[in-house]
């Protein structure tokens, strides 16, 4: 039996060894080719998922504010700022739930619509969101940069595993709710680093979309773990969105 909650020893023992300097390995942009940026007038703002033809998903938080003229899309690169393909975006499409656009969102992701498709190559495609959701305990991998205000800082990725939901309300009790479908990522191994993730992170696995990370405390915080809106919480948004349903009833 799956046990519902792990003993804060067993969590917290990885602290001492997640506090030490560590080695940081690249990623190719080959094994991760649904790996994408936002930025705002040319400067990284934070990460993104390509998960069709013209969208990716990110977080809102980041985005929120800017004008849209002012974002872009940037896929198809291993190096932070440099080189791939750059899509203007056309629209931003924010979370709703059953028809109605709650206010504040409770989720903070957005949909993120470019100009023109994705041009679909080796080096990017999309990341398929369509799951059963996250489970407790499950493996997973997130996909970020080393420096996110490093120009040409390289794509590095961390292997997780998602806590019980009781060890994650209860390390962040009188610090953060945690939020409808939001889960805890902890390090797999003593060489992870899930907390340099930036918001809009993947959480993947076995080439699926799990979730897309909320919440960073940062490494300096190793006792926090960073949080992820699952994305099977999603699906009927990212229906109605990508066929235009609310175009068409409305």
């Amino acid at each position: 039996m799956v046990p519902n909650k792990i003993p804060p020893s067993y969590i917290f023992s990885f602290l001492v060894i997640m506090s030490a300097p560590k080695c940081i390995f690249s990623t190719s942009i080959l094994e991760t080719p649904y790996f994408g940026s936002i930025e705002v007038d040319g400067e990284f703002a934070c990460s993104a998922t390509v998960i069709d033809d013209v969208f990716v998903l990110a977080s809102n938080s980041c985005i929120s504010g800017h004008d849209v003229s002012s974002l872009a899309v940037r896929v198809g690169t291993d190096k932070l700022g440099h080189r791939g393909q750059v899509y203007n975006v056309h629209k931003l499409h924010y979370y709703f739930d059953n028809g109605v656009l709650p206010s504040p969102p409770d989720v903070d992701v957005v949909l993120v619509e470019v100009s023109v498709p994705f041009w679909f190559n080796p080096r990017v495609t999309w990341l398929n969101p369509n799951n059963d959701g996250i489970k407790e305990l499950q493996n997973g991998i997130v996909s970020m940069w080393a420096e996110p205000k490093t120009r040409g800082s390289p794509l590095v990725s961390a292997s997780v595993f998602v806590l019980p939901s009781a060890n994650c309300s209860e390390i962040y009790t009188g610090i953060r709710n945690i939020s409808r479908g939001e889960f805890c990522l902890w390090p797999l191994d003593s060489t992870s680093q899930p907390c340099q993730a930036s918001l809009g992170a993947p959480m993947y696995y076995n080439e699926q979309l799990y979730g897309v990370v909320t919440y960073t405390p940062g490494c300096s915080r190793p006792n926090l773990p960073v949080i992820v809106q699952g994305v099977s919480t999603l699906t009927t948004f990212m229906i109605f969105t990508f066929c235009d349903l609310a175009k068409i009833l409305g």
